[in-house]
């Protein structure tokens, strides 16, 4: 059985919110408006703390790397100096001039691109998020689709599809492995099985380091999604947003992470085709600065970048601050290493404390903050007449009434029933409570 094609809330569970009976005096919503009014969106809950609040939720569904914020937040309050140019609209809606220098200098140490990043390749807008959507809007007329192997991040069918009218193409796999070269065949046969039904793909998206599976992408997997590309005439959107945050394990062969820009298309791929988004959320724990950005080497779509982004424009005070983090080259990399050691030490508690309890887990990768749960075997003892899918909801429903918030596979698109995603960024308190409960 699929999984379900329309996702509407990030949430643990897709539950609509109910409409409020409208006053027949006040004009209704548009059509849209009041589709997106049925959202389920939290504005926060009444969080744990071991201390001040213990009876609190204990939320394990936000992907931010919370053992970086003590260091990133003393690095803000002590460089927070401004001048009154920050003040004014000033230049670099999408990007400073500074910033985009100091990012594409960065990741030319960290990516190893086959050729270097260049700042006018950058773009910056207010959030990988809204980047996801003005890709789509760009690459993509209404009614085309892009595609994407599944399970993948949940915020995909909201970013890609919300506003554009854009499609989705999910595509299984027949193997275990999606990142394997052998797997690469899934993609042909879903391309062809959807053109046959008319539907007009014009992109593959992938996450690398992938989001929830934590695993990284082999350059020859990598080297044949290009190929495939190029047969498909598609363009391929590597979201990268995890790139550093891949840490060496002691008890099993590790995997590396490899950019599709350090993998040569010469002879493979106009380069024109490939398009990275990268930003300061994950692998920085700076998600409160609200700075994302999309790499391309195809000029014409940097300019169409340019102009849709001035609808989600950063701040100036986060563009400086990020510069300066960035353009600190001893602090970032201590910064980084200091990351992928608690990285690797928050793993590896998460994963005891779920051995302790039976709870069994995807167990591949060395990459991001999440694990991937395996709770299929608790589907029938909720009932045999129950869908998989709604018996994987009242799943989430049971964890939340016991205090614990977790993602359920239905937002990411899995494939099969009683996934969860887990977020094991956070203080050990907070985590041991959390798989308790």
């Amino acid at each position: 059985m699929g999984a379900p094609k329309k996702i509407i809330a990030e949430s643990m569970f897709a539950t609509e919110t109910p409409i409020l009976r409208e006053d027949e005096r006040v004009p209704k919503l548009s059509a849209r408006g009041t589709d997106w009014s049925k959202a389920n969106i939290s504005h926060g809950q009444d969080l744990y703390d071991p201390v001040k609040n213990p009876d609190g939720v204990v939320r394990l569904t936000n992907a931010h790397n919370g053992f970086l914020h003590d260091d990133l937040a003393a690095f803000i309050n002590s460089h927070n100096q401004f001048d009154k140019g920050d003040c004014s609209y000033g230049k670099g809606d999408t990007g400073t001039l500074r910033l985009r220098t100091a990012m594409a200098n960065h990741l030319n140490e960290y990516f190893s691109p086959v050729n270097n990043f260049d700042a006018e390749q950058i773009t910056f807008a207010a959030g990988v998020t809204s980047l996801s959507e003005i890709s789509a809007m760009i690459l993509c007329d209404p009614g085309d689709a892009v595609m994407i192997g599944r399970p993948c991040h949940s915020g995909f069918e909201k970013d890609l599809c919300m506003r554009t009218g854009v499609n989705i193409e999910w595509v299984s796999f027949a193997g275990d492995n999606q990142f394997s070269l052998l797997e690469v065949a899934d993609y042909d046969a879903a391309f062809e099985e959807a053109k046959a039904r008319g539907s007009n793909i014009k992109a593959l998206i992938i996450c690398n380091p992938h989001n929830p599976l934590g695993q990284c992408y082999p350059p020859e997997t990598l080297k044949a999604l290009m190929e495939f590309c190029a047969s498909k005439e598609i363009h391929l959107i590597s979201d990268e947003i995890y790139a550093l945050s891949t840490y060496k394990r002691g008890d099993r062969p590790s995997e590396t992470f490899t950019s599709v820009r350090s993998v040569d298309p010469s002879g493979i791929i106009d380069s024109r085709q490939v398009h990275v988004l990268y930003g300061m959320s994950k692998d920085y724990g700076a998600g409160g600065m609200r700075l994302g950005c999309v790499i391309s080497q195809n000029q014409n779509f940097t300019k169409a970048v340019q102009a849709v982004s001035r609808f989600a424009s950063p701040s100036k005070f986060s563009m400086g601050l990020a510069a300066k983090f960035l353009e600190d080259r001893q602090f970032v990399h201590q910064f980084l290493q200091e990351s992928r050691r608690k990285l690797l030490q928050g793993r590896l508690y998460a994963e005891e404390l779920l051995k302790q309890t039976d709870i069994p887990f995807h167990n591949r990768g060395n990459s991001g903050l999440a694990i991937w749960l395996d709770l299929r075997g608790f589907i029938p003892s909720i009932g045999a007449n129950y869908d998989p899918w709604f018996a994987e909801q009242l799943i989430a429903k049971r964890l939340e009434e016991a205090g614990v918030l977790v993602d359920r596979g239905a937002v990411f698109s899995a494939p099969t029933a009683g996934r969860f995603r887990l977020v094991f960024s956070v203080d050990s308190a907070t985590l041991r409570e959390g798989i308790k409960r």
